[in-house]
C-alpha cells in the first residue's frame, strides 16, 4: 500500500470515528446542548482536530444524514426496478422502504426531517450541501419514476410525479416528528407504524385514477 493511498483510509478512518462518537453525543445530549468539545472528548481527540475534518458543529450534523439518504436512495431504486408489482404492492413497497428507514436509525431519521427544515445548511460546506442535495434529488427522482409508471398505465391520477413524491416524502416526514413527540410520554409504544398504515391507505386511495385496471 503506497503511503499516498494509507494517508486516505488514516482519514477517512479518523472522520468516520469522529462521526460516530458525535452521533453518540447527539443522543445523549440533544443537538442544541452538543459542543464540538463535548464531541473531542467523545473520540478521545482534540477540538482542533475535528475542525481539521468539520468546518463547525453544523457540518457534523448535516454529515450524519448522508449514510441515511444512500440507504434510502437504494431502497426506492429497488422498488422501483421491481418487475410484476401491481400498483398497490409498489405503494405498499415503498410504505414498507421507508418504514425500514426508520427502524434502522430512529434519531437520525428525524435529524433529516428537522435538517431539511433548519437553517444548518446554510452554515456547512458548499461540497457537503451539493451532496446531500443531489442525495436527496435522487430518491425523489427514484419515488418520481414509480409514479410515472403508473400514471402511464393510467391507474394513478394524471398529476405532476414529482409533486406527488414530494407529497409522499412531506406525509412520512412529517408524521415521523409528530408521531415520535409522543414517544417522550411513552417510550414503550410504537406510534408511528399504526398511524403510517392509516396514512399510505389513505394516499393510495387517493392516488388512483379511478379507472378499472
Amino acid at each position: 500500500m503506497g503511503i499516498q493511498t494509507r494517508q486516505l483510509r488514516d482519514r477517512e478512518r479518523r472522520r468516520q470515528q469522529i462521526i460516530a462518537a458525535s452521533k453518540r453525543v447527539f443522543t445523549s445530549k440533544g443537538v442544541s446542548r452538543t459542543t464540538i468539545k463535548d464531541i473531542a472528548d467523545e473520540a478521545e481527540l482534540s477540538p482542533g482536530t475535528l475542525y481539521i475534518y468539520f468546518k463547525n458543529k453544523d457540518e457534523l450534523y448535516a454529515s450524519l444524514s448522508i449514510r441515511m439518504l444512500k440507504h434510502l436512495h437504494l431502497s426506492l431504486q429497488r422498488v422501483k426496478e421491481t418487475k410484476d408489482l401491481s400498483d398497490d404492492q409498489r405503494i405498499d413497497s415503498v410504505k414498507r422502504a421507508l418504514f425500514e428507514l426508520y427502524e434502522i436509525d430512529p434519531l437520525m431519521l428525524i435529524n433529516l426531517s428537522h435538517l431539511q427544515a433548519s437553517e444548518t445548511l446554510e452554515n456547512i460546506s458548499p461540497e457537503l450541501y451539493e451532496q446531500i442535495l443531489e442525495l436527496s434529488r435522487r430518491s425523489l427522482q427514484a419515488l418520481s419514476e414509480i409514479f410515472t409508471k403508473g400514471i402511464e398505465l393510467g391507474n394513478f391520477l394524471n398529476r405532476n410525479p414529482m409533486q406527488l413524491a414530494v407529497v409522499l416524502w412531506a406525509m412520512f416526514s412529517g408524521l415521523v416528528l409528530w408521531e415520535e413527540s409522543k414517544r417522550s410520554l411513552d417510550t414503550r409504544k410504537n406510534f408511528l407504524k399504526p398511524t403510517l398504515e392509516i396514512a399510505f391507505e389513505i394516499f393510495g386511495r387517493g392516488v388512483k385514477s379511478g379507472k378499472p385496471v
